[in-house]
């Protein structure tokens, strides 16, 4: 039980989870997979990144809507706020980037209220500002995802004359000119 708790809430999990999300989540051409365990546990963090973001509730109340949506523990909730938090940006603590994304979220519901009122001084206005915000916001260094080379070497299925130390180092030339390629 112990392992599998270590499993589930170790930075493996979250860094792969992030990794996934970064190449495109489903949608990703990378060929990524997160397992459903994973999936889960990106729903509970949504779902208190959710939370986090409507700014009406204290910590414990998100953790106890957690528990009480996902019937897990309170400490399970806690770990699930941090994880938010650090995934999204969510944070508690002041975080920049995550206010200048609130602020930018807010305007652009302003600007569009603003047309809907067909109020257009008003919305070229908060254009204005949000151009100086989306300024401010850090630039996002998109995370390659390594690719995964398998090389499957079958005994006594092929004959060959090539040896096992020339197939080797071939395959090696094959992987350093992948490696320089900018896919990589």
């Amino acid at each position: 039980m112990k392992d599998l708790q270590k499993k589930r809430f170790n930075d493996d999990t979250r860094e792969q989870i992030i990794t996934w999300l970064q190449a495109g989540g489903d949608s990703n051409k990378e060929g990524l997979l997160i397992t459903d365990k994973q999936l889960e546990l990106l729903d509970r963090w949504r779902y208190a990144d959710e939370k986090i973001r409507e700014s009406k509730f204290r910590r414990e109340q998100i953790a106890g809507f957690i528990c009480s949506k996902y019937n897990v523990s309170r400490d399970t909730a806690y770990k699930d706020i941090v994880n938010a938090e650090y995934i999204f940006s969510s944070s508690y603590p002041l975080n920049k980037k995550y206010w200048i994304q609130l602020r930018i979220e807010y305007l652009q519901k302003k600007i569009n209220d603003a047309y809907i009122d067909r109020d257009g001084f008003t919305a070229s206005r908060l254009e204005k500002e949000l151009r100086e915000y989306i300024k401010m916001y850090p630039e996002q260094i998109e995370r390659k995802a390594p690719k995964t080379i398998v090389f499957n070497i079958q005994n006594n299925l092929l004959q060959t004359n090539q040896t096992a130390d020339t197939a080797f180092r071939e395959a090696d030339d094959i992987i350093k000119q992948l490696e320089q390629k900018d896919d990589y």
